[in-house]
């Protein structure tokens, strides 16, 4: 079978769609990839080998923007590209993975009668999904509480698709001059940074480094220079703009701070490492909250929201957080298996046709 992807726009999309891709690939399935020229998604579909087809389509911004005015126009151009893309590469079934990218992609397919299958990362759903839920053979979905966002579909619950790496067995913290047996910190905001995150800390690490911590802090490309230079020298303090092994990462240190996007949510999960989330407040529909929400209901994770992040009350989570407790519930937690068992759940949908 042929499939195409629709996703992109953010990292977030296009991660689960290459998980998918490729186990689609092991199945003997051909896939290609629709979306933006220059977008990531154009970036790292290409990097994993994948063909690439280029549409225009522009986000629709929920506030007053002129952008907004010229929406339509690329939204049907882009639709009538996607069927004729579709069309010429005898599409079988259509697979989006969420974001604004997705949109024409998934349209095109249902007015060419071609089976869709979503995938919806986020515990609040985007309006991607939720305009097409019910046109849909099927949505998948990743946290319980979405059900109560979509009424209208056929929805299965298997997790976040994410590509398995391998961890380099021998990585040893003490190649970042830090130690392995000390308690570990791991602060991230992403590969952009945060700087919220980054002046919290930043105001709470003499604290920290005092109190025992070791401390991995991803800054980000934004903020690297200035706080690598406020703190350079500090022992026990390894700082980054960005890394390759935020994978390894994970698996030595004790507490994470992080933004509460679904892919972090995801990779977390597989580390087993217990997190304060700081959503994003101005992700789209403030969907970081309702992830980092989900997730303390699980008891795997402590949400804190960004307007109440300050040097102290940060200090004062790290303090109370009960490691044990969170690295429980955690373990609890089923396997990911999710690109597994969602391109074996989409495959069982053609059997007999």
């Amino acid at each position: 079978m042929r499939f195409a992807f629709g996703a992109g726009g953010t990292g977030g999309h296009v991660v689960p769609a290459l998980a998918l891709a490729k186990e689609l690939q092991k199945h003997g399935h051909d896939c290609i990839f629709i979306g933006n020229k220059d977008g990531i998604e154009d970036r790292l579909s290409k990097n994993e080998g994948y063909p690439f087809h280029t549409i225009r389509v522009r986000k629709l911004y929920r506030k007053l923007s002129l952008s907004n005015l010229a929406f339509p126009y690329f939204l049907a151009e882009s639709v009538i590209h996607c069927k004729k893309i579709l069309r010429e590469e005898k599409i079988d079934a259509v697979i989006g993975t969420g974001g604004f990218v997705s949109g024409p992609v998934i349209i095109a397919a249902i007015l060419c009668k071609i089976p869709c299958f979503l995938h919806e990362s986020n515990s609040y759903p985007g309006l991607v999904t939720r305009k097409i839920a019910s046109k849909l053979r099927r949505l998948y979905i990743s946290f319980e509480d979405t059900r109560t966002f979509i009424k209208k579909a056929d929805m299965k619950n298997l997790g976040i698709p994410i590509q398995e790496k391998a961890l380099a067995k021998d990585f040893s913290l003490s190649e970042l001059g830090l130690e392995d047996d000390r308690k570990t910190l791991l602060i991230t905001g992403g590969s952009q940074g945060s700087l919220a995150i980054n002046e919290a800390l930043a105001g709470a690490l003499d604290e920290l480094l005092e109190e025992g911590w070791q401390i991995l802090w991803q800054t980000g490309r934004n903020s690297y220079s200035e706080f690598s230079e406020r703190f350079k020298g500090k022992e026990g303090l390894y700082m980054f703009d960005f890394t390759m092994q935020m994978n390894e990462m994970m698996s030595r240190a004790d507490l994470a701070i992080t933004r509460a996007g679904a892919i972090t949510t995801a990779e977390l999960e597989r580390a087993k490492l217990p997190a304060i989330m700081i959503p994003l407040p101005t992700a789209a529909a403030n969907h970081q909250y309702y992830n980092a929400l989900a997730q303390e209901k699980k008891q795997a994770a402590i949400l804190l929201p960004q307007s109440e992040l300050t040097p102290n009350f940060l200090l004062a989570q790290i303090r109370s957080a009960d490691l044990l407790a969170l690295k429980h519930a955690l373990d609890k937690l089923p396997e990911n298996n999710a690109a597994e068992n969602i391109t074996q759940d989409i495959l069982d949908t053609f059997e007999g046709e």
